[in-house]
């Protein structure tokens, strides 16, 4: 009887602990971890963002090391990430921003597209540890916070044409162009016989000596086409360190290469210089752009920031 009683009473206090540790865990998911304005934001609550985060990534076919360095950031910055998400979405609440279903609909149409099947798609859901309601809402709240931003933010700056000339003027240095070349080229592949390839760039080459005409000569040996204008750093500095030591009309030996053999001509030196605006206009408008739309969106985020209850937890 007394062992009887000895090992009831073992079963109750293993069965206590677990129920203790069950309850901790609990307690701990549910730890407040930061306070915005009237909302509780709990450590289950960020975990369950940046796991959701990472299932949307993984979902959408994102390249796995790109995903990488975004959980990464995630994963150090995650409850600072929250939170300005919950006031970027606190702020499209208030000026009555809203996301037809139309819009989530087609964009988990887009998302199952990629899969061979809709049963695939659910198992990379399954996966990944969410389901379809929790993918909509995901990207009801990114559809949110696009358009909020782009309402508040984006529509707010503007680049003056000035401004773009005025950058090109004051920094030429970063439109140097490199010397380039046109060159033309006979390439030969090796398929399954190197020397019969090396033999018929030999006569390719004995026929352009003689006077044949280069592009002529092309059309009847090369495999390829020519590569046309080439500025430096484009191709492998073996073969650069040929056809830019080259006057304009030289012709090369012959350049071996991994897969077959170039002759190559240089038809057209061009100098180095600086690109004219016209040319690169368009470039220096997306930097300006960018520049001030980080400048602006960083000052908007601190206004709501300093217009909230923000409290985070030791």
């Amino acid at each position: 009887m007394q062992q009887t009683f000895k090992a009831v009473k073992s079963i109750f206090i293993s069965l206590l602990i677990i129920l203790i540790l069950i309850i901790n865990c609990y307690a701990i998911e549910d730890a407040i971890v930061a306070v915005v304005n009237n909302e509780l934001l709990t450590l289950k609550d960020l975990k369950n963002y940046i796991l959701s985060t990472q299932a949307s990534l993984v979902t959408e076919g994102i390249p796995e090391e790109k995903i990488k360095v975004i959980m990464a950031e995630l994963q150090k910055n995650g409850l600072n990430k929250l939170i300005e998400d919950k006031l970027i979405l606190s702020r499209a609440n208030v000026i009555g921003l809203e996301v037809q279903d139309k819009l989530v609909n087609e964009r988990m149409k887009e998302i199952k597209s990629k899969y061979a099947s809709e049963q695939e798609f659910l198992d990379a859901l399954i996966k990944n540890g969410t389901n379809i309601t929790e993918l909509k809402s995901k990207y009801k709240d990114q559809f949110k916070i696009q358009f909020v931003i782009e309402h508040e933010v984006k529509s707010k700056i503007y680049v003056n044409p000035q401004e773009v000339t005025d950058f090109y003027e004051s920094n030429k240095e970063l439109f140097q162009k490199k010397e380039r070349v046109v060159l033309d080229s006979i390439y030969i592949s090796y398929g399954k016989d190197k020397s019969a390839a090396q033999a018929k760039a030999n006569e390719a080459i004995a026929k352009i000596m003689a006077g044949k005409d280069f592009l002529e000569t092309a059309k009847e040996y090369s495999d390829s086409p020519s590569l046309g204008e080439i500025e430096k750093g484009q191709l492998m500095p073996s073969i650069e360190d040929i056809i830019f030591n080259m006057e304009e009309g030289g012709v090369s030996s012959q350049v071996e290469v991994d897969t077959g053999i170039y002759i190559f001509r240089i038809s057209k030196i061009i100098e180095p210089k600086i690109a004219p605006l016209v040319e690169v206009k368009d470039k220096i408008y997306n930097y300006v752009y960018q520049n001030k739309l980080s400048e602006k969106f960083r000052t908007w985020l601190e206004e709501l920031k300093n217009n909230a209850y923000i409290e985070i937890k030791k």
